[in-house]
């Protein structure tokens, strides 16, 4: 007789990572970033946390139960179910060289949360779907100064916001090649305020509050190819490229300009509008990008390569308006290694991860901004079922790294942990009782 196997404990599973991505999203994450100020706010790290681990190689990476969102042709190579989520750990530290200051801050933040299908087993055919983050706006900054002929003055820059995606993907593939493509929807908002209060002992000044509220969204795609050539029987090469065109999205803009003052009570109390327009139309461009790779891989126990990324933020507007935005460009290099994944030790079974990247920041303050980003990462193998293909991997990535130095009058220090949670089954299967 025929039996369909339950998937109970998948979907048991899938619901509780769930909950867990949701409050972290609703969390109120202070990473306290004056560069999220420009453009679209920080970036998210836009890689699997498999991938950060090996300093974010993913142009040319494909794997069998793994997600690769980076590229979406390594969807053609899904051949199990898989379910991936994702959550980081930031720490932050902030330098100011004039005057000297230090600023800490901690968060946890959620990564992605998405679910790879293979559409046939018999062909390279496999699709994709899910939710990330893309960047993240976050800053509350106190600067004392004094206005000539006036009086000393405080002002305070807050900012809030982010972007986000959700989107499906899917790819197809012959023997060597395969092509993909992501589509979906690209959403957000922009909230800044700077508040200007005079600090005088006889005179009680007024505060003023400028700000600037935006919603924006709009359709994006981006598309990648992969191709394989065998080298010898053990090892193959991959290469790898992707890409997306720029993007213009629909915004919406609210401009306030007024006089506040703040009850213990009511909290921030408007006393005067001077200016106000509500409901102004517009959009926002996100430029295009490309990425191109190389990997070496040997026979499931070891992977080696190389990548560059460019994103041409130059192209970048705000209702009609650029920024402090710059093309710029990112160098990825790294790998991993299995000592034995056939071996009854279980750390002999774990993967190994190990990498780096580099280049300038997209935004530029007088000066450029270098980059430096150090990772290491494992990937752990949880007890598989032999009798239900239901097991998990969990991957981590430790990453260390600088934005800024000496020669910049701002400089962080991060360092990031991730935890990554892949969930694979070999749904809809009917096995037989003999």
């Amino acid at each position: 007789m025929r039996l369909v196997r339950p998937i109970t404990n998948s979907f048991s599973a899938i619901l509780l990572l769930l909950m867990m991505f949701l409050l972290a999203l609703q969390g109120k994450a202070q990473e306290n970033s004056p560069y999220s100020r420009y453009g679209l706010g920080d970036f998210v790290p836009g890689q699997n946390i498999l991938n950060r681990g090996m300093g974010g190689l993913s142009s040319a990476f494909a794997d069998y139960s793994s997600v690769n969102f980076t590229n979406p042709a390594s969807y053609a190579s899904l051949k199990i179910t898989t379910f991936d989520i994702g959550l980081d750990y930031n720490s932050r530290s902030l330098r100011a060289l004039n005057p000297p200051r230090k600023f800490n801050s901690a968060y946890l933040i959620p990564s992605y949360m998405q679910i790879g299908l293979p559409l046939s087993k018999k062909k390279n055919w496999g699709m994709n779907i899910g939710l990330r983050p893309i960047t993240r706006i976050n800053y509350d900054i106190l600067l004392n100064t004094r206005i000539s002929g006036i009086d000393s003055a405080q002002y305070s820059y807050l900012g809030n916001g982010g972007t986000y995606q959700a989107f499906t993907g899917m790819a197809y593939g012959t023997k060597n090649l395969s092509i993909g493509f992501n589509a979906g929807y690209m959403f957000g908002n922009k909230e800044y305020s700077t508040r200007l209060s005079f600090v005088n002992d006889t005179i009680n000044y007024k505060t003023t509050n400028s700000a600037d509220t935006t919603r924006f969204g709009g359709l994006f795609f981006n598309a990648g190819i992969q191709y394989k050539i065998k080298l010898n029987e053990k090892t193959i090469l991959r290469l790898g490229f992707h890409g997306n065109l720029s993007t213009s999205m629909k915004a919406t803009r609210n401009i306030s300009r007024e006089t506040i003052a703040y009850n213990p009570n009511a909290g921030v109390v408007v006393i005067d509008s001077i200016y106000s327009s509500q409901d102004q139309k517009g959009t926002i461009v996100h430029p295009s990008s490309w990425g191109a790779g190389f990997m070496f891989e040997g026979e499931n126990m070891w992977m080696f390569g190389g990548e560059i990324g460019v994103a041409n933020w130059a192209d970048y507007r705000y209702f009609g308006t650029a920024d402090k935005m710059v093309n710029n460009w990112t160098g990825r290099i790294g790998g991993q290694f299995v000592p034995d994944f056939k071996s009854s030790n279980y750390w002999q079974r774990v993967t190994y991860r190990i990498g780096a990247s580099f280049g300038p920041d997209n935004v530029q303050l007088n000066k450029a901004i270098p980059q430096y980003m150090f990772s290491f990462g494992t990937g752990l193998p949880v007890r598989r079922n032999v009798y239900t293909n239901q097991y998990t991997t969990i991957n981590t990535a430790f990453e260390l790294g600088f934005r800024g130095n000496k020669s910049n009058d701002i400089r962080e220090n991060i360092f990031r942990f991730s935890l990554g949670l892949s969930l694979s089954d070999i749904w809809f299967n009917k096995p037989k009782y003999q």
